[in-house]
């Protein structure tokens, strides 16, 4: 009886009829999609044309403040004016991407002083969720990334040089700065006190634990920088296809350089366009790392989802936090809503089984491609494996809080 269920193998038929299950869409896979699209029709994570104003003329006054209170110890004025130029320039293209970017030829992007920035806020209701995602994205944001591309002596595009100086730690952007200013500026009137340190230490764990920081995987320049602003300003000829896959399909009718430029310059503003039907619905953007839901949220427009396959790991950590951060402290902490929350988890559940297929279609296509095929199939084979392994163990830290929340309302804790 041994050797003969030795013979069988157990573990590998029990391992098929796992892959089997995992790969059966079942009645309470129905269930799940019913209560999903119920409670996800009214899109809580997404931003007005009014509110995206708001947040960009947020990012705006943090630069400009840091710009004000540069403190480098070299060659401070060049330096400031060097920062400025960023700002102008940033300015610039968010200026003129804007109607592309929201699918609307008559929107414009108006820019106000901080005093009428803060009476636009109080003029709308600042209690709802929607500007608490706006503080967290307005935090996240760091200016001086690189904003175009240029081409080295061998043709090979590269990112421009112009503000190579600002990466520099002591010359570039100083975060806890910016975080008090933001705390000081925006959110002392509105929030509860210390809610801007509340959110960056929420966010700082859930990237460290994403990041596997113990092994040292990414290095605590990545949490500096950005993550996906990084791997885009790193990655040579295939930036320009990095930046569009991560904003989506918006800025129709540009192309080349004016593309990715266009491109870099709102991925440093963390909403990801949504047009079409979300435009319809008063929804134009989403942020709090609901990108990374892909289409279960609002109108369908999924850039950093559909782009696993191309970045990677880098930046599915850092949408991942974004989204950990927003579940725990606003959705939960704020609002108590463990429903929400629930639902949210399960679409992030379900992004992952479908990556998980792709990844399964992407090795058969590799086992019969050409050599010049399987070459950069092989690329994004590994790119989504690591960002499969990152959304697992965030999916295990959000069940975790949401059962731990769930539990101390009920004991009424």
């Amino acid at each position: 009886m041994s050797n003969s269920l030795k013979s069988r193998n157990l573990k590998q038929i029990k391992k098929v009829y796992e892959e089997i299950e995992h790969n059966t869409f079942t009645k309470t896979d129905s269930r799940i999609f019913e209560r999903m699209e119920e409670a996800m029709h009214e899109d809580k994570f997404g931003l007005t044309i009014e509110q995206v104003e708001i947040l960009y003329n947020i990012e705006y006054q943090k630069t400009l403040n840091d710009c004000n209170n540069t403190n480098a110890l070299l060659q401070k004025e060049n330096v400031k004016k060097l920062k400025e130029e960023w700002l102008n320039e940033w300015k610039t293209y968010m200026e003129n991407g804007f109607s592309k970017f929201l699918e609307n030829e008559n929107a414009v992007l108006h820019w106000c002083s901080k005093d009428e920035l803060i009476k636009k806020i109080i003029s709308l209701d600042y209690s709802e969720v929607w500007y608490r995602l706006v503080l967290l994205e307005a935090m996240l944001f760091e200016p001086y990334y690189t904003l175009s591309f240029e081409k080295d002596k061998k043709g090979n595009m590269i990112p421009s040089k112009k503000y190579q100086k600002l990466s520099v730690k002591l010359n570039g952007y100083d975060k806890k700065r910016g975080d008090q200013f933001l705390q000081e500026t925006f959110a002392g009137s509105f929030v509860k006190a210390g809610y801007i340190q509340r959110l960056r230490e929420t966010y700082n764990k859930a990237f460290y634990e994403l990041s596997e920081v113990k092994k040292a995987f990414l290095g605590g320049m990545v949490l500096s920088l950005g993550a996906a602003l990084i791997v885009v300003a790193t990655a040579g000829a295939l930036a320009p296809t990095i930046a569009v896959a991560l904003v989506g399909s918006s800025f129709t009718g540009l192309t080349g350089s004016a593309l990715t430029s266009a491109c870099l310059a709102y991925l440093g503003g963390g909403a990801v366009a949504v047009g079409g039907f979300g435009m319809a619905g008063g929804t134009v953007a989403i942020v709090g790392g609901s990108a990374i839901l892909g289409a279960g949220i609002g109108a369908g427009v999924g850039g950093t989802y559909s782009a696993s396959k191309l970045v990677g790991k880098a930046n599915t950590i850092r949408q991942s936090a974004k989204l950990i951060t927003s579940m725990r402290e606003i959705f939960l902490n704020d609002e108590k809503d463990v429903e929400y929350s629930m639902t949210v988890y399960e679409q992030y559940v379900e992004n992952i089984r479908q990556l998980e297929k792709d990844l399964t279609d992407l090795k058969l296509k590799a086992n019969v491609a050409t050599k010049e095929e399987k070459k950069e199939l092989t690329r994004q084979i590994k790119n989504l494996e690591e960002s499969i392994h990152v959304m697992t163990v965030a999916m295990k830290s959000m069940n975790k809080y949401n059962s731990s929340f769930s539990e101390g309302m009920k004991a009424g804790i």
